[in-house]
């Protein structure tokens, strides 16, 4: 059998994952904490910024952590409520993909159309924190799996 440093980086991830998930759970729970906490300065950056200009947007973000080793997936995922409509547009989240501009009738009159700018919240949080967010999550992935056994 070939030694562990020469085997296929897939075959390592796939016995990593083989071994997180027989993680207990509450070493799942406390990786769970790791990863919220690394999140949270995106989720309150994402809030600052849309808060300077909405009311609405500010509360409807929210922020879901990923921890399945089921699944292969460790992470966290920022969105804005769908009651708050105007949310993804200001993002620039449309139909037609990622756009700068996005047009909407004015008060309601169909027969009137302005094109307004996007102000994006979300995305700026998450990518001026990405660097550290993934060292904070690999960190925590590499904890859990020394207490699994794995090295």
């Amino acid at each position: 059998m070939a030694s562990r440093s020469q085997l296929p980086a897939s075959y390592q991830f796939s016995q990593l994952q083989r071994e997180l998930n027989k993680m207990p759970a509450a070493q799942q729970r406390k990786m769970r904490t790791v990863v919220r906490q690394v999140g949270q300065s995106a989720l309150s950056d994402a809030r600052s910024r849309a808060g300077s200009w909405s009311r609405r947007i500010p509360a409807s973000i929210s922020m879901r952590d990923y921890v399945s080793p089921a699944q292969g997936r460790v992470g966290v995922e920022l969105r804005a409520s769908k009651s708050v409509p105007h949310a993804r547009p200001y993002e620039g989240i449309s139909q037609q993909g990622s756009t700068s501009y996005f047009r909407h009738p004015v008060f309601g009159n169909r027969e009137r159309w302005v094109s307004q700018k996007t102000r994006p919240y979300l995305w700026p949080a998450v990518n001026g924190r990405a660097p550290a967010m993934r060292a904070g999550i690999e960190k925590a992935v590499d904890d859990a799996a020394r207490e699994c056994g794995f090295r």
